[in-house]
């Protein structure tokens, strides 16, 4: 008891000594770094190289900093200038952050920056040239061109003989989202496919074949791929592979294996074909054997090859090879052009498609020969379409005739004499062109042309009204080689 009494009267003492104790002790501030010179955001374009450099002051010696340049966990440069280029959009959405680190105290100091990477291959035309090389003309802020894509991303070169370049796009069947690639059509080589955002080589055509032999491609139908539409290659021997998945989901998890076979036997299609619109799984070309168009499913694995129902039986035998058949968005008829015995023919098919027999009629609108001279063998062609709302119509079809553009008016095919139209001459031959439609631009209904010159080529989105001559609305110049296909990336 006593010494808990002495205990109590000797605590007031106690405080006192701590309040009163000043102490002895050495308090050193910190060094601060201070960053400067950076942007709060920031945005960048694949394969365009940044080259930023940020004011770092402080009073810590130089050879204790270390700077680090990351997006995430992903470590971009170690110097205090960024000299780097991105090759890929970043999956996340992790800030630019750069840091100072004191090596001795290992603290960091840092800034971080929002970044915004954007691909310059979103939209504009992917080009193929007769060099056999990839181009991409982009309608990124100041519509770079790149010449050579396998150049820029580091790809092997395209090998054999150009034939044709197409966009590739499909959604996925739990997200909703939309995807897109670029199909090339390498004829004696190999033919790839390239990302439609950092335009790198996914795979080769031919690596998907499940069969002893590989046949070479005459044509690639590479639009649209779900469990509707297939990719469909026609061989140069006239066969056609489907590739097909039976629900919706990345191209990558089908392959080809076994040619289809037709109900006429043995057949042999030309090198072109069309789907009957964009939303429906039936494709039309000529089986140039059994002189007859002929329609396959793009979503049936059973699907065998057909010749068309047409009522009229001159309209069952079409001998001659088709130079080209195309059909316009949102339409119900076909546009061929066959050869025959030196003689060129249009012909207009229509066709109306039962959704639930899924059986299809086919009416020959048209079937007339045209005037000598109008066209030949290495014409291309493009028929237009016309945008009133929901209604879609077709009043001509565009030709391209060397430097010449022409029209034949589908309205007039009566008389067939007057209803070929000079439109307009260009400083170069016309080697391809489309119609696209992008609802992201206006005018959404684009009529574009390639126009190939010995000291390069152009791309021309011109007007298609034909009182107006080939107008140019937009032109794209300095691409390097003569276009071979070309398509534009929407």
């Amino acid at each position: 008891m006593k010494k808990s009494i002495l205990f109590l009267a000797l605590m007031p003492f106690a405080l006192t000594a701590c309040l009163e104790d000043e102490g002895n002790y050495d308090y050193t501030e910190l060094d601060t770094v201070e960053i400067s010179g950076l942007a709060e955001s920031m945005r960048c374009v694949l394969l365009q190289k940044q080259n930023i450099t940020p004011n770092v002051v402080t009073s810590i010696p130089e050879s204790r900093l270390e700077y680090i340049w990351r997006v995430g966990a992903d470590t971009l440069a170690t110097t205090k200038t960024l000299d780097y280029t991105f090759t890929d959009v970043p999956i996340n959405n992790d800030p630019l952050t750069f840091e100072v680190l004191d090596k001795e105290t290992n603290v960091r100091y840092s800034k971080a920056i929002n970044l915004t990477v954007v691909s310059p291959f979103t939209t504009g035309y992917a080009i193929l040239t007769e060099g056999g090389k990839l181009a991409f003309q982009s309608f990124e802020s100041g519509n770079p061109l790149y010449n050579d894509i396998c150049q820029e991303v580091g790809a092997d070169p395209l090998s054999g003989t150009p034939k044709a370049v197409k966009q590739l796009r499909w959604q996925d069947g739990n997200s909703g989202a939309w995807y897109d690639r670029i199909s090339v059509t390498m004829q004696g080589g190999k033919s790839p496919e390239f990302d439609g955002v950092s335009m790198k080589q996914t795979k080769f055509y031919e690596d998907e074949f499940h069969t002893s032999s590989v046949p070479q491609f005459s044509y690639i139908s590479a639009q649209y791929f779900n469990a509707d539409k297939a990719i469909d290659i026609i061989t140069d021997k006239g066969q056609v592979y489907v590739k097909r998945i039976g629900s919706m989901g990345s191209p990558d998890a089908g392959y080809f294996e076994y040619p289809l076979v037709s109900t006429s036997g043995n057949y042999r299609l030309a090198p072109v074909l069309t789907r009957v619109t964009s939303n429906d799984p039936y494709y039309i070309t000529l089986d140039e054997q059994n002189h007859c168009f002929v329609t396959w499913m793009g979503n049936n694995l059973s699907a065998r090859i057909a010749p068309l129902n047409f009522a009229a039986p001159e309209h069952k035998n079409i001998p001659g090879t088709l130079l080209w058949i195309g059909n316009p968005l949102y339409t119900s008829d076909a546009y061929a052009i066959v050869k025959n015995n030196g003689k060129y023919y249009l012909y207009v098919i229509n066709y109306e498609l039962s959704y639930t027999t899924w059986n299809m009629e086919a009416t020959m609108k048209s079937a007339v020969e045209l005037p000598d001279g109008a066209i030949n063998d290495n014409c291309v062609f493009a028929a237009n379409i016309v945008m009133s709302g929901y209604s879609v119509t077709t009043n001509y079809l565009f030709v391209g005739d060397g430097p010449k553009l022409k029209a034949i008016n589908l309205l007039n095919l009566n008389d067939i004499n007057s209803a070929v139209i000079d439109v307009a001459t260009f400083d170069g031959d016309i080697t391809d062109m489309h119609f696209d439609r992008d609802v992201n631009v206006l005018p959404d209904a684009e009529f574009s042309i390639a126009v190939s010159r010995s000291n390069g080529s152009s791309i021309y989105q011109i007007d298609p009204t034909i009182i107006n001559h080939g107008a140019v609305i937009r032109k794209f110049d300095g691409i390097q080689g003569r276009i071979v296909s070309f398509c534009r990336k929407i």
